[in-house]
């Protein structure tokens, strides 16, 4: 009898645990968190997803990253703080749906300050850039998610974005590691 009810549990478990693992990314909504590198320094990101369909979505982030810029010898900080809005789509996925890997791009917008905004530096030279100002662009991305639950992933982030009209350079490089949470 008590075999019987064993056998019984085990098999229910089983058959839960097969279809809560079949179903790990038949979501809607997801929020992730990463914190990673910059190009010289390092940079966080709270993104979400909301799913337009079982392989496409669109993405809302907040970025912000600190950074230091070697300007004549002097290590000049900058602070940038962006959000970036986007459409990504799957281009791999395991079977098992504990994996998958999407590309995707978008726009960004944001503000970029350099050496906290003043212009005089530490050897009393003034910069002949703006140290603040809006800065927008494009960015595209590579999103990787490891699901280790249905509801719980490890999140990898790779973007690059394009500020057309920033004064320390255009190209930005973000590499993240963090945690995506399903929401619903």
């Amino acid at each position: 009898m008590k075999k019987s009810l064993i056998n019984k549990l085990l098999l229910i478990v089983v058959i839960l645990f097969t279809s809560l693992s079949l179903h790990a990314q038949s979501h809607k909504i997801a929020a992730s968190f990463t914190g990673g590198y910059v190009q010289g320094g390092f940079g966080g990101m709270a993104t979400l997803d909301y799913k337009v369909n079982e392989f496409d979505y669109v993405q809302l982030n907040i970025q912000a990253g600190f950074a230091k810029l070697e300007y004549q010898d002097i290590k000049i900080p900058v602070n940038l703080y962006g959000f970036n809005a986007g459409y990504f789509f799957d281009i791999l996925r395991n079977n098992k749906r504990t994996f998958a890997l999407s590309i995707g791009a978008g726009g960004t917008v944001g503000y970029e300050t350099i050496n906290n905004g003043d212009e005089e530096l530490e050897n009393s030279q003034i910069l002949d850039i703006d140290t603040g100002k809006v800065v927008f662009g494009a960015y595209a991305g590579i999103d990787a998610d490891i699901f280790l639950i249905p509801t719980i992933a490890i999140n990898i982030k790779a973007n690059e974005v394009y500020h057309a009209n920033s004064d320390i350079g255009e190209f930005t490089p973000y590499l993240g590691l963090g945690i995506k949470l399903i929401l619903k």
